[in-house]
């Protein structure tokens, strides 16, 4: 039986408080005691984010993160398309990326979580 394709998003821990939100969007490569790979684009953004175009998308490459700057792992549907969802604003400073009917948040603006 083959294992099942695993997507996640996975927030990056960042090192000083003034740094930009780091998130990655990806499939799980492989994954070692110290280190995950994943074919993935990355997600970087400020305070201020209120369309796609604040959001600054890194290119599709594979990456080596270590599991000491994961701070959270988001699993996804396992048909999502990473490489080809686009970003998306709600109009209330919420940005998603979108894969059909999948929103996989990528900003949520606290303000509007009442």
């Amino acid at each position: 039986m083959k294992n099942a394709r695993r997507v996640w998003k996975v927030r990056i821990v960042k090192e000083y408080p003034e740094a930009h939100n780091h998130l990655i969007v990806g499939e799980v490569v492989e994954e070692g005691p110290v280190w995950v790979k994943l074919r993935c684009r990355t997600y970087h953004f400020g305070r201020s984010v209120e369309r796609p175009q604040d959001v600054k998308v890194g290119i599709l490459s594979t990456r080596i993160i270590p599991w000491a700057r994961v701070e959270i792992i988001n699993e996804l549907p396992e048909d999502f398309d990473y490489a080809g969802a686009k970003l998306v604003a709600d109009g209330k400073g919420n940005v998603s990326l979108v894969h059909g009917r999948y929103p996989c948040p990528i900003v949520t603006n606290d303000k509007n979580a009442r």
